[in-house]
């Protein structure tokens, strides 16, 4: 099971991960908005994506990681949308490797 050894901010402000494969990565924020799998932004049962990208502020924060037992991520972000649980394996394929 894939899991980040360290989480970091970037200096252009993405969110950076040491992976315990030894890779590293980082993301911007708005893509992992955009990513959120959460029930309101992606439907349950279909799968269909129901978060509309463009409601997304270019210039979103991010104002809370907090780490979900040993196989996710939630992250909190400036639009008050806290309800993403992001898996390692998740979020690993949204950072561009470094």
């Amino acid at each position: 099971m894939i899991q980040p050894k360290k989480v970091f901010r970037t200096a252009d402000g993405k969110l950076g991960f040491e992976w315990t494969d030894g890779s590293r990565g980082a993301s911007s924020i708005r893509k992992l908005r955009c990513a959120c799998p959460c029930a309101l932004c992606v439907d349950e049962h279909t799968g269909v994506k129901l978060l509309d990208d463009s409601t997304v502020p270019e210039d979103i924060k991010l104002v809370k990681v907090q780490s979900v037992g040993r196989y996710a991520a939630s992250l909190a972000f400036s639009d008050g949308h806290n309800s993403g649980i992001y898996p390692y394996d998740k979020l690993k394929e949204l950072t561009d490797l470094a």
